[in-house]
């Protein structure tokens, strides 16, 4: 079984989100929780942290695809510019999982990221690799390169530790003599 990507309707996410979870689909929908101006003042909401997107998990066959892309909410899958349905890597969607169950605020961040490569050595994201973007406050941009997107963290400098590329290879600290 592999992930794919479900385009959907404006504002339709969670209601195609509930459709996939009654047919017993693995679906996986990634929130971010942002702050909303209320009439009692300012509240916690939870939104899709990629707008029109659902994570779902099955072996996709011709029946399968006709099932999907006939759902109420969904425009199609997600395809790549030749017009192939885009697979998303058990690598980025344990990553994507990870960041989402860590109970830490996630925005969504530009592609590609520019910055140090780290990896994060103690909390929640123990393991997660990304790019340190140095400031008030210091954040951590997690490439997602099949969604070309990223995710932001807001992260403490004390729990991550450089020389790590964001692809996993290790990046030397010095370069070897020949």
């Amino acid at each position: 079984m592999k992930w794919y990507v479900l385009y959907t309707r404006h504002h339709h996410e969670r209601a195609v989100y509930d459709r996939l979870r009654q047919k017993g689909f693995e679906a996986f929908l990634p929130l971010a929780v942002i702050w909303r101006q209320a009439k009692g003042g300012l509240r916690q909401a939870s939104i899709p942290l990629f707008p029109r997107h659902i994570f779902v998990r099955c072996y996709l066959e011709m029946y399968t695809h006709l099932e999907l892309i006939t759902m109420p909410g969904v425009i199609r899958l997600l395809e790549d510019a030749e017009g192939q349905i885009v697979a998303v890597p058990e690598a980025e969607m344990r990553v994507l999982q990870q960041l989402s169950g860590a109970g830490v605020p996630l925005a969504r961040a530009p592609y590609p990221a520019e910055g140090e490569g780290v990896h994060v050595v103690q909390g929640p994201l123990r393991g997660i690799r990304g790019v340190l973007l140095r400031g008030a406050p210091t954040t951590l941009l997690v490439p997602l390169p099949t969604l070309r997107a990223g995710v932001a963290i807001g992260i403490g400098q004390t729990q991550v530790a450089p020389n790590a590329d964001v692809w996993g290879r290790q990046t030397p600290s010095h370069s070897p003599e020949g």
